[in-house]
């Protein structure tokens, strides 16, 4: 062997063992904060962002917000039980953290959850009648997200907005003026899509945020996630 292909040879074998791997941190459940930061361009000389996120749950495991949070950025978190939002008050002391219930009306609806702290507590009786291990918790009054982030002194235009709320997404989406409020990036659990992609562009989630200029630019199993097109 001459000495050209011995130096080629380690400079292979080097790449393919000794390369430093750039190893990614998600907090979230399938990746999607990492999807997110790559449509913001987000990295270490970013300006700091703003996110809000409705149904948070626990501020940081399976958070899609909470990767935003360590690098600096704040936010909204909302959650309509007051244990989770104790949490997250504790952990998360940048980000105002609300107790609501958000939907696109005022009304009286009951919380259904299978059981304590559960990723899976919801408003809508439709999801929690599918499931004979859900009970009802309290009743609350709802309120739209444009109200609550009226009440925050949200800043109209921001980096990111989160949804997921156990089957009532679509109902949290409509009570946002989405004329007043101009999120870059959305992400939002869309139970069509579990279905698959088809069933996700036929849902009515995706029709809206088409119809109010934003682009579906990918896909996480369970959340879809839009970016907001330019103006034209």
């Amino acid at each position: 062997m001459v000495f050209s292909q011995i130096l080629q040879f380690i400079s292979r074998f080097r790449r393919a063992f000794l390369s430093p791997t750039k190893a990614l941190t998600s907090y979230s459940q399938c990746a999607e904060d990492l999807i997110v930061k790559m449509f913001l361009q987000v990295g270490a000389s970013t300006e700091r962002g703003f996110y809000v996120d409705v149904g948070c749950h626990h501020p940081r495991r399976g958070s899609n917000t909470f990767g935003f949070y360590k690098a600096g950025w704040c936010g909204i978190l909302i959650d309509m039980e007051e244990d989770k939002v104790r949490v997250a008050q504790m952990a998360r002391n940048r980000d105002v953290v609300v107790q609501s219930a958000i939907s696109d009306r005022a009304e009286t609806l009951n919380i259904y959850s299978p059981g304590e702290f559960s990723t899976n507590a919801t408003i809508d009786p439709s999801a929690a009648a599918h499931h004979p291990d859900y009970h009802r918790l309290s009743a609350v009054t709802t309120e739209t997200l444009t109200e609550v982030l009226d009440r925050c002194d949200c800043p109209e235009t921001f980096e990111f907005l989160n949804i997921d709320c156990e089957g009532n997404d679509f109902r949290v989406l409509k009570g946002l003026s989405l004329v007043k409020y101009e999120p870059k990036v959305i992400c939002i659990e869309i139970w069509e899509s579990k279905a698959g992609l088809d069933d996700l562009v036929a849902s009515d989630i995706h029709t809206y945020l088409s119809r109010h200029g934003y682009e579906l630019r990918s896909w996480a199993i369970f959340s879809a996630i839009y970016v907001r097109k330019p103006a034209s």
